[in-house]
Order: structure tokens, then C-alpha cells, then sequence
């Protein structure tokens, strides 16, 4: 186990509610990551965001993704210095998530164990350590877009944001072997990442949801 102490059936559960998370339309083997809530409130932009592996700043993390998988943000800036941080820092989760599952690890790696924390991440952590325990990683292309914030009355904030799969497939780590499914709305996932600010200043995600085939981030 990682941080937190979960008894092993939770972790089991939560590992298999990531693998209904589709990986395309038409397969029964697919193993993409996915996430949701409901906030509500705006993040103004229109901008795509760089990369976060190649991010500025001397803080900035440096993700080990695959050459075979590419991460793209559109929209996550703000006007709104508070909100921009975070929706800044919701990329880098997300990332972690996908570096998380782009290899198969038996511990966090450090960069989702900076992004996720408290005793919700570190479920999180354990269930994809034990969805990587078949074998399965994923490969291709993730898209993230649509991100909205809200204030909570506790001072912490929700990002939601939508995720287009449909370039992203299942691979088996040890063949290379790709799942390549059909598109569909099983590809469209909704996340929301509650997020609290960390001692070092940096938003942290300690509680998320996710909701797989949303219609409301189904685009052309």
C-alpha cells in the first residue's frame, strides 16, 4: 500500500471502476484513465496551454511520458491570479495521472504524489498500482478542455474539465501489443479535482470524480 492503510477490497474496487473507464467504443479490454464532479463558475481562456513536460518556470515538473503519448490542455488560463494557479496545477495532476498509467509502476511516482495528496490520492495511487499489475498502460493522445472552476465555501476550489480518449488506447507493457478501439462516446469523460493549497503554495487535488461517456464534453 502507498500512503494510505485501505483495505484491500477498497483498492480492488477502485482499480476495476478505472478499467470500465473505456478505452473506446466496441472493446471489453480497455484501460484508459478517468475522472468527474459538478462545480460550477468560469476559467477564461481560449488559449492552448503548452505542454506541461515542457512547462517554464524552475518549479515546473519534468513528466517521464513515453514517447508515444502526447497530453493537450486548451482553455486552462484565468484572469484570476487564484484561479489561474490552480487551473495550472490541474494540468500537472492530470499529467501525473497519465504518466501514472503510461508504465507500470509499484509505487507513486513522484510527480502524482506532489498533485494528489491526503488519503483520497493516495487510494487513487494504490488503485492504478494495482490496475498496472495485468500488464495494461495506455498509449496515444489524451485531450483536456472545457476546465471551469469554483470557489468552495471552505476556501478550496473544484476544476472540473472534460477529456477526449479517443486517440488514447490500451497497451500491453510487455508485448507493445495496442488496443485500438472505435470512437465513441465512452471516450468523453468529465473529471473534477477538489484541490487545496499545499504548505509550498502549490493546489493539490485530495478528492476527485469522474463521470465516463459525458455527453456534455462530446465534441466533433
Amino acid at each position: 500500500m502507498t500512503r494510505s492503510s485501505l483495505p484491500v477490497a477498497a483498492v480492488t474496487a477502485a482499480a476495476a471502476a478505472l478499467l470500465l473507464a473505456a478505452c473506446g467504443g466496441g472493446s471489453t479490454s480497455s484501460t484508459k484513465a478517468s475522472s468527474s464532479d459538478s462545480p460550477t463558475g468560469s476559467a477564461s481562456a481560449t488559449v492552448t496551454a503548452a505542454s506541461p513536460t515542457q512547462a517554464a518556470g524552475p518549479t515546473a515538473p519534468k513528466f517521464d511520458l513515453p514517447s508515444d503519448i502526447k497530453v493537450n490542455f486548451d482553455g486552462f488560463d484565468s484572469s484570476d491570479p487564484t484561479k489561474k494557479a490552480a487551473l495550472k496545477d490541474a494540468t500537472y495532476a492530470a499529467t501525473a495521472v497519465v504518466e501514472f498509467t503510461a508504465r507500470v509502476y509499484t509505487k507513486e511516482p513522484a510527480f502524482f504524489k506532489r498533485f494528489w495528496t491526503g488519503e483520497h490520492g493516495a487510494e487513487f495511487a494504490d488503485s492504478l498500482i494495482a490496475q498496472g499489475k495485468d500488464g495494461s498502460v495506455v498509449t496515444g493522445t489524451f485531450n483536456y478542455y472545457k476546465p471551469v472552476v469554483k470557489t468552495l465555501s471552505t476556501g478550496n476550489l473544484a476544476v472540473q474539465y472534460c477529456e477526449d480518449q479517443r486517440k488514447a488506447y490500451s497497451k500491453d507493457a510487455k508485448t507493445g501489443k495496442v488496443d485500438v478501439t472505435t470512437p465513441s462516446l465512452e471516450d468523453f469523460n468529465l473529471w473534477t479535482l477538489t484541490m487545496t493549497k499545499s504548505s509550498t503554495g502549490e493546489w493539490q487535488a485530495y478528492d476527485h470524480t469522474w463521470q465516463n461517456g459525458a455527453k456534455q464534453c462530446q465534441i466533433a
